[in-house]
This record gives structure tokens, sequence and C-alpha cells, in this order.
């Protein structure tokens, strides 16, 4: 499924082959890891040379209090003759242009000539210097541009209760990436670079020795000096004992399993035991997806098996060692704890990668991962989460927007991402590691993408003074709650520092619109403090906003970037202060969704539009709507007063006079009001369309005219070049099933292998459709339900199913999802599960769970999926519609994905996207719908109507 920027999860994966050690995977991203510190031709030897760099070696600047800093720029000339001529330079930060300068300089031959230019007195801030080097005559030399940090004063010393992780490189020059990981108060590295598996077990029943231990000792101790703990971690295999591809073909080291698991147990308990009194952690394998990259013949038992040998071999002797496994969220619960299959749980703790935007999804992510920790791992959880890689990138999550601002785009990203899982961990009561993936001072490697600096310049990038201010800020701090569990326009983080004060982080929610680029889409307004005495405000980038002297401030809110408060309050104060004492005033306060009508328009019809109070505020309002063209409606404007935090209302507008649309799309636009905000106007619309099933008798493979009088629904796919695909969905219904005819554009068909040939092979990747449906309330396996923040982005489905064309023209009918599956993927070596997941009893003619044909039509490039889904698969959907009054309709919560695969596929299209603004939820979705993000897919919540 693609990732955020076209990224696929492949791909995205992939980079775990090079992170755990900063090994080399050739192959993966391999075109950027020698992109750095290429030799000049020798040719080129004789011309002058100009180098850019900063006085301090890590472009950064810590300050102290109210003294700011004083940087110097180093601009250092080498020529083979005497040479001189001037240095035009710039400071700018942000929206801001501090200083400029031209300064002479003369360089002596054969000699490099160094010129220091001061760069001012400088506060908190990313920076960016560009300088333009020009000789005497006119030649210009250089012109570049460096940024540099200056930043807050972090933490000194250890703290292994830290969340605040690095993905640090060791291919990059070690003494300066130590020494720019702790300014930048990184806790946390993963992995030690002289614990290779080939190093502690060259060959079969041999061991290191004391000299290569003592290397890793001394690696191990002056990360220690530099107030940085180390997560050990497993490097896949050794060389000579890797199993072989399935046609018996030799793989590197992290493609498969271990071909002699006992020889593997020997060298994890080798290169744990002489260890373990300084590195208590260990990370059993990166990312071990079955059939995947690293596990390529490997099964999910093969996993459990390797974990419970290494727990019964290193804990009976080392029982205060903790054993971290799994790969994700999903791989967790599919693999590590699969329900009623053998030794699961041989874990203390468990890892995700959570690489993307800080959509809520992460937050619902990790509050799963952590129950699931603590209910079925063999230690409860002991060993907590271990968020090994997640981050963002410009290429991948900003690829529209300049590259300077695509750059300022990840720095915006980096707290929110650490904020929402840090929440989790509070809430459960678990501890957290976080790991920003990914640092590298002068060096370029597999996966340099999401690097945090410039290896080419050597200098930081604005990521590096975000992850500054952060930790600055919230070291030492407990986190203590969510301030804002009903509002999904805000998050605030409330913390009790150390020295028992007040501290806060707060930002704005980013709305999907087809992309997450555009701070336009999300939400922007201000924060009024009514009782500011005593609170200091930073913004993310460690700019001081407010000295707490003012009685009453208002700041800035954009989305994702997050505003810190340090105070000399208690917690209670200052949650008082950010909450009851507190005013804030959004463009766009309420989300305002026309709802697609549920019947067929008739004289009763009315307009329903869902209105949802997004603030942390109680609301007063006006709606008022524009029908579609040829349409009356009585009332066009209706009061919304005192709607609360969250509190979602469904307003309806009575019908006068109609027009049916032959596209059946209907545009409602609305004008919304709010008490209190003079001369303020949110405006929208929406194209909704008439989505209900009839009761009709359905012959699956019959004629289509069978279907002429059932309106159909549609969705449209546009790529980024252009390229339009249109999808038609009609549902019927009957006393024994629930039918969809989909009729789907596709260029090109990409099949699987039927099941009965390779049952690996997900459905969901291959070209499908999906029927998702919220049809149960009490969602037993649901781990979330019920908990606080549920409606605002945790909220799940109950039913999932999956219909895909096999090769060889073989219709299938998969469950993915219902209850009695715990919310697993089918894998063939785990137990089967009360409510089997896998393919249905459905066939064309017949079946007991349902009947399917799927046929393909590749001279007009159009995919026909027919399915009828037993009414025993919703029983208690059908409840509701068997006792339905005749001429009533039933609700339903209802939606369909797309999935178009293939390179040059369209990918995933919801309907949830198309028929309404998506909202963030659904979390166990992963990874078959998408992860619950608003970018794909979100949570559904699209009504249906099925009419009696």
């Amino acid at each position: 499924m693609p990732a955020p920027g076209g990224m696929s999860r492949r791909k995205l994966v992939g980079l775990g082959a090079a992170t755990v050690l900063g090994a080399t995977a050739t192959g993966v991203l391999a075109p950027h890891a020698q992109a750095a510190g290429r030799v000049a031709p020798q040719a080129a030897a004789a011309a002058p040379t100009v180098t850019l760099a900063f006085s301090d070696p890590t472009g950064l600047y810590p300050v102290d209090g109210d003294a700011p800093a004083t940087p110097e720029l180093l601009v250092t000339v080498t020529s083979p003759t005497a040479l001189n001529g001037t240095v035009a330079w710039s400071l700018s930060a942000r929206n801001e242009s501090p200083g400029s300068g031209t300064e002479p300089f003369e360089a002596a031959p054969a000699t490099p000539s160094t010129i220091r230019i001061p760069l001012g007195s400088l506060g908190p801030d990313y920076y960016l210097v560009t300088a333009t080097v020009t000789d005497s005559t006119g030649t210009q030399l250089l012109a570049q541009t460096v940024g540099f940090g200056v930043i807050r004063p972090t933490v000194a010393g250890r703290r292994p209760q830290s969340v605040f992780g690095m993905g640090i490189r060791s291919e990059s020059t070690p003494a300066i990436t130590k020494q720019i990981a702790q300014r930048m108060g990184v806790k946390w590295t993963r992995g030690i670079a002289s614990v290779q598996p080939d190093t502690v077990s060259p060959r079969a029943g041999v061991f290191w020795q004391q000299p290569q231990i003592d290397v890793a000792r001394a690696e191990i101790a002056d990360w220690h000096e530099h107030g940085i703990e180390t997560l050990g971690g497993i490097n896949y295999n050794m060389s000579w004992n890797v199993q072989p591809g399935p046609n018996g073909e030799p793989l590197k080291l992290y493609q498969n399993r271990p071909k002699d698991m006992a020889a593997h147990v020997e060298m994890v308990y080798h290169a744990i035991a002489p260890l373990q009194d300084l590195v208590p952690n260990w990370e059993l394998w990166n990312e071990p997806w079955v059939h995947g990259w690293t596990w390529k013949t490997g099964d999910a038992q093969d996993y459990r098996d390797m974990c419970r040998m290494i727990w019964e071999r290193v804990k009976p002797e080392y029982p205060d060692v903790n054993l971290i496994g799994g790969g994700s969220v999903s791989y967790n619960r599919d693999v590590v704890y699969a329900q009623g299959s053998r030794d699961t749980g041989y874990i203390d703790g468990s890892v995700n990668h959570a690489y993307g935007y800080p959509d809520a999804t992460q937050y619902a992510m990790t509050r799963t991962q952590i129950k699931m920790d603590k209910l079925w791992s063999r230690t409860n959880g002991h060993a907590g989460q271990w968020q090994t890689e997640l981050g963002t990138a410009t290429r991948y999550n900003f690829p529209d927007l300049p590259a300077e601002e695509a750059a300022y785009g990840v720095a915006r990203t980096l707290a929110p991402t650490y904020l929402l899982h840090m929440l989790a961990g509070a809430e459960e009561d678990s501890p957290i590691r976080i790991f920003w993936f990914s640092l590298s001072y002068d060096k370029g490697y597999s996966g340099d993408d999401f690097n945090i600096y410039d290896a080419k310049t050597k200098t930081p990038r604005p990521v590096v003074v975000a992850y500054a201010t952060m930790t600055s800020l919230l070291e030492d701090s407990a986190l203590q709650e969510e301030l804002y569990p009903d509002a999904k326009s805000t998050w605030g983080f409330l913390f009790r520092g150390a020295d028992g004060r007040g501290r806060a982080a707060v930002y704005a929610d980013q709305l999907y619109d087809g992309t997450d680029e555009h701070q336009s889409a999300g939400y922007t307004g201000t924060l009024t403090l009514n009782d500011a005495r005593g609170i200091r405000a930073y913004d993310h980038l460690g700019r001081r906003l407010t000295d707490g002297r003012a009685s009453c401030v208002t700041l800035t809110l954009k989305p994702w970037e997050t505003v810190y408060f340090d105070s000399d309050l208690s917690p209670a104060a200052l949650r008082k202060a950010l909450t009851q004492d507190a005013h804030f005033d959004y463009t766009t306060p309420l989300h305002v969704s026309p709802l697609s009508f549920v019947k067929p328009l008739d004289s009763t019809s009315t307009i329903d539009v869902r209105v949802e109070n997004v603030t942390p505020k109680t609301l007063d309002a006006s709606l008022r709507i524009n029908p579609p063209q040829g349409w009356r409606v009585a009332p066009r404007t209706v009061p919304v007063n005192g709607i609360k935090p969250g509190e979602s209302r469904v307003i309806s507008f009575p019908v006068i006079e109609f027009e049916v649309s032959e596209k059946n799309q209907y545009t409602v636009g609305y004008d919304v009001t709010v008490a209190h905000r003079p001369g303020s106007r949110q405006s929208g619309s929406q194209t909704v369309q008439v989505a209900c099933l009839p009761f009709r008798h359905i012959t699956v493979g019959g004629s289509a005219s069978q279907w002429n009088d059932v309106v159909p629904v549609t969705m449209t796919s546009v790529t980024a070049a252009g390229d339009s695909k249109s999808y038609s969905f009609q549902a019927a219904w009957d006393d024994a099933f629930l039918y969809v005819r989909a009729l789907v554009e596709d260029d090109l068909q990409v099949s699987n292998a039927a099941f009965t040939v390779d049952a690996y092979k997900f459905p969901f990747q291959a070209d499908s459709i999906q029927l998702a449906f919220d049809a149960t309330a009490d969602k037993t396996e649901d781990l979330l339900a019920g908990d606080p923040h549920y409606e605002k982005c945790l909220r799940s489905i109950s039913h999932l199913y999956v219909a895909t064309l096999a090769t060889g023209g073989r219709s299938e009918l998969h469950r993915q999802l219902a209850p009695g599956t715990n919310y697993q993927t089918f894998y063939p070596t785990n137990a089967v599960l009360p409510t089997p997941l896998g393919p249905m009893d459905a066939q064309q003619e017949d079946g007991t769970e349902g009947r399917v044909l799927i046929s393909r039509d590749d001279v007009n490039r159009q995919t026909r999926y027919e399915i009828a889904l037993a009414w025993s698969q919703l029983p208690e959907l059908a409840a509701e519609v068997r006792a339905a009054r005749p001429g009533s309709v039933t609700r339903a919560t209802f939606a369909v994905q797309v999935q178009d695969a293939g390179a040059t596929g369209h990918g995933a299209t919801y309907w949830t996207t198309q028929a309404a603004h998506p909202t963030s939820g659904c979390y166990n979705f992963a990874p078959f719908w998408g992860t619950g993000a608003q970018f794909t897919g979100g949570r559904v919540d699209t009504r249906w109507g099925i009419g009696r």
C-alpha cells in the first residue's frame, strides 16, 4: 500500500535492512548510499576550491537563559596561486533576514586561507546562511546555502527512562556525531556497531573472545560518557547460517531466517552474556516480515520458535535482560501474539515502526501495542514499547513543496510524533522509547532521505533544532494527561517537571484534503491565555513567544507546530490556564459534513448535515445550507446552540422541491457563523449521493438488467499526472444476502496466485475491492473500546471482506475481520480462529457464506465484481433489517475501497474520503484497509440506508 508521498510500504520497510547498525543493504535505496564523499576528477584539482563551515563543527550553538549565541561562518579558500576577492553573505531565519554583509578575502598560494565572518548575536532558532564567493576578476567560485541552529540547553547525563532516542548511523564520524546527539538531548541509540553476528560467532561452535568483547564494552562506555543508552540489536544472521531462498539461492544476512536455529540462539546468548551488565535491552530481529524481505521462506511459527528458544537460553541465567521482539503493531498481533497458536509472547517488550505523518493513528496504534503486550507478553510487557524507527522525509512526505519549506515540514512533524507516542505510554503506565530516523553527520547511507543532517555540507536541518527544543523542555518531565480528549482540532499534553512545576505542549492538528503537505488544509487559529503570568511559551524551534510577565497573551496555532509552555505553576494550575481560562479561536471551529441520502429521493427527503464541534470550547453557531441547483428547502438556516467539544449533531433540512441527477451527484453548500466571532464565516461544500440498498432478488452472474433500477454510487481516482479512473457501485439485499456489484476501470489486471497455490499472498495487495462495516455494538476484541479518546481518533470497524480475482480466473472472497478473528491477518501456520480468516465458502452458484464472481474485460479495461454476502456474516445488522417495518430504512455504516495494484496503478481509493472529509481512527485496519490515518481512508462512519 503506498505510503505518503508515493513511497511503497515495501520500499519503506526496506530501510530496516540498513538501520539496526548502519549496515549497508545493497539494492535498498542504494543510489543514495554513495551520494556523499565523491572524489572530484583529477583534472579539477588545480582550480581554486572554497568550502563553508561554522566555528563549531556541529553547526549547533547552545545558549543558556537570555545570553545569545555568536556563531561565525568559516569560508576556506584554497588556491594554487595567490587569490583575492569578496564573500557576500546573508542570514535568514524563516521569514526574517537578521543580517547580511560583504567581506574581502586574500588567499596565499597553495595554503588554505580561512575567513571568519561573525553572524551576530542570535537567539534560539534555525538559520540559513547564503554565501557567494567571487574573485577579483568577477568569477564566482561558490554560491551555497548552509544551515545552523541556535538551541536551548538540553539535559545532561544518562536518563535510562527517557523516551528520546535517535537512529544514529555508524557510517558517520563517531566523535562529532556523538557530540551532536549529546547537544540535541538524545538519550538512546539503537545498535552496537562492534556486535555483529559474524564477530560473535564466526563459525559453528566458535564465539568471540575477550579482545572483541572489550571493544564492544568500550563502545558502550563511550555512548554512556555522552549520556546515551544503547539498545542492543541482533543484526540478523551469521553469514554462514542464512536459510537459502525458495529455489536454493544464497541470500543476504537479513533476507531469511537462520538455517540452524539452535546455532543462532547460541550466537544471541554469547552476544548478550558479556554485555548484559551494560546493555539490558536487546532487539531480536529487525522487521521479520513473514515471506517478505527478511523472512522469505520462514513462517510465523519459525519466528515464535526463535523467540522461545532465545528466551529459554537467556532468561534462566540473565532474568533481568529484556528481549524485545516483533516488527509492527499488526505483526505483533498477527504473529507474536497470534491467538491460539503455539509458543506466543516470548518477549518482554515490542517494536513498531511508525513512519509517516503524525496522524492520531500513531497514538491509536501505540495504545493497541501496549494493550497487547500487557495482555499477552510473558512478562506483561515489562520492558515497554520500542518505536525503533519513525520519521518523515522531504522526498516522501513533502514532495510538492519547495526544498526549504519541505525541510521545515519535517521539523513540524517531529514533536507531534513523539507526543502522540508518549501519551499512549503515559496513559497505559508503560515505558516507551522513540527513535527518530536518522542522523549521519558526514556520510551518505541507504535511506539517507531521512537524514536530519546534510551530509554533503555537514550542517543541520531544521528538524535538529526542533528535536533539541523538545528535549530541552520535556526531558525530566512526566506526562500527566491529554488536555483536550474531545477536540479533534487540538492536542494538549500536560507534564509535571522534576521540580514539581507544570509544563505543557499544544498543537493544532492537520487535515487531509488529498495531501498532508499544506498547512492551509489544517486547523489554524489562536489560543488566548487569560491568566498567563508565570507561563513562558516557546515555538517548535525554540524561539520564546512570551516571557511570563503579561497577564493575557494570544498565541498563533498552526497545524503540527507545537507550542511549549514552561511555567512557575503547579500542573493543576497550568491545566486550568490552558483549559478553563483559555480561549480558542479557530478559522474552522466546526466540522461540517453533508451526508449521503439513505433512500431514493421523494417528497419526504431531507438534506442531512452532520455538525461537530472540533474545538475545546462549547459553541453557539448558525448553519445555513445552499441546496443543489433546482432544489428548495425550508428553512435554509438553523441555529446550532450549546454544542459541546466533540459533540456531533445531524441537522435535517426538509426538501420542498428537488431534481434527480442522472449522475447521482448533489452538491450541498454550507455557511457557518459562530457567536462572538463577528465577521467570521466558515464556508464549504460537499458532493453527496444517494447510497441505499433496495430489496431485490439478485442472481450473481445473471443479467445486468436486474440492476437497472438500483441507483449506483461512484468514486473517482485521479493520479498526480491527471490520469482518471471511475468506479461504480450498486448494492441491494434480500432475505438471504447483501449484494454488491462494482464496475472498476483498470488499465492492467494485477492478480495474486490463487490461495490454493500460495496462501501467503494477501488478497488486499492485488487488485481488489474491500467491503467494511461497523455493524456490531459490542466489539469485545477492540482493545480500546470505551477509551476517552475513542470518538476523537480510536473508533474501529467490526467486519471487513475482500474480493479479488486470482490468476487463472479464480474469484475469491476473503474474510479479513469479523467478531472472533481478533483483528488478525491470515497466516498459514497460525491456529484457526473461532471465526476463520481467509477464503470463504463462496462460489458463483453456491456456498454457505456467500457468492462471488469477478470477471475481467481486457478490451474495455474494466473489472466487474459481483458479490453476495450471506446475512450470517452480519448477524446484528441482519436482525435490524429483518425487524424493520415495511417502508422503513435501516441505517448501516458501510464503506468500499478499491485497490488498483501495480507500479502504474492508482493504489487505494476510499469511499470514506469521497463521501465526507476523513477522520482519524480505525486503528485495527492495518495492514488491510489502511492504518486508520486520514491519508489511508480514515475511519468508517459513512452511512447507507437499507430499504424495507
